[in-house]
């Protein structure tokens, strides 16, 4: 089973045609990055799949409907788009995720609230209006909420960008609920971003779908697509004979060449 199908989907703003007939399948528990350029629907895919949009085709999301995923809280999001605080403060947003789970004390809901805002850096706002928080410090939020709510799938949209120092603590916590078999859906416009996951697919009038460690300069160049520096890194040390194989973390080459 995919994590995402999507058979036949057309879309149109007006008269822009975004999609028409387009086909693709996300595997289930991968880490999977959606890169194209400007004006190439990775906007209007997230949108589709988050439930805003209608569409012409079939979409479904672990076999079953995006709404149903939705209500049983299967999928996860994060955008700047769609916030769907219910709470006035951040605490208590906290509080109605944990809350969903049956038979939990409160002293787990503190011990878990306490734990999850000192990881993400975000104790200091846990009281303040969720409408007074910057755009940061909401994503921050709708991530401390992914992970307490640890969805079967999870979908980012364009908002690792927006983070700072944050950016590696998330990064790392992704991974982690990826171990755990959640499916991570990552769209964005910075192809470094790729560099975390094991799947790409690339966004154009013919869809594309690779292994990141299968991935070369000229998969990225022949895509209008920019060379992630430890691809472009790895390929420069291999054409001087440094090294045979692509690295796609500077740590492992640093040790390897080290060595």
């Amino acid at each position: 089973m995919n994590a995402v199908d999507i058979k036949e989907l057309s879309f149109s703003y007006k008269d822009v045609e975004v999609f028409n007939g387009l086909n693709l399948s996300i595997d289930k528990n991968s880490f999977t990055t959606i890169l194209g350029r400007a004006s190439t629907g990775k906007s209007t895919l997230f949108k589709i799949l988050s439930g805003e949009l209608k569409y012409s085709g079939k979409v479904s999301i672990l076999n079953k409907s995006i709404f149903y995923n939705l209500e049983k809280n299967y999928l996860g999001l994060v955008s700047t788009s769609i916030y769907n605080f219910k709470e006035k403060t951040a605490r208590k947003e906290l509080v109605r995720i944990l809350e969903l789970e049956e038979r939990i004390s409160l002293s787990r809901i503190d011990m878990e609230i306490n734990k999850v805002s000192k990881k993400l850096g975000i104790k200091n706002i846990l009281d303040y209006d969720v409408r007074t928080l910057s755009v940061k410090e909401k994503i921050l939020l709708m991530f401390a909420i992914q992970i307490i709510n640890r969805p079967k799938v999870l979908i980012l949209d364009n908002v690792l960008s927006y983070l700072d120092d944050e950016k590696d603590i998330i990064i790392k916590e992704l991974l982690r609920l990826n171990r755990k078999n959640v499916t991570i859906i990552n769209i964005t416009n910075d192809t470094e971003e790729c560099m975390f996951g094991s799947n790409v697919v690339v966004l154009d009038n013919i869809i594309r779908t690779f292994k990141i460690a299968q991935m070369t300069e000229e998969d990225f160049l022949d895509n209008g697509l920019n060379v992630p520096f430890m691809v472009s890194l790895s390929s420069k040390l291999n054409f001087y004979g440094l090294i045979e194989k692509k690295y796609l973390k500077m740590e492992k080459l640093v040790d390897d060449l080290w060595q």
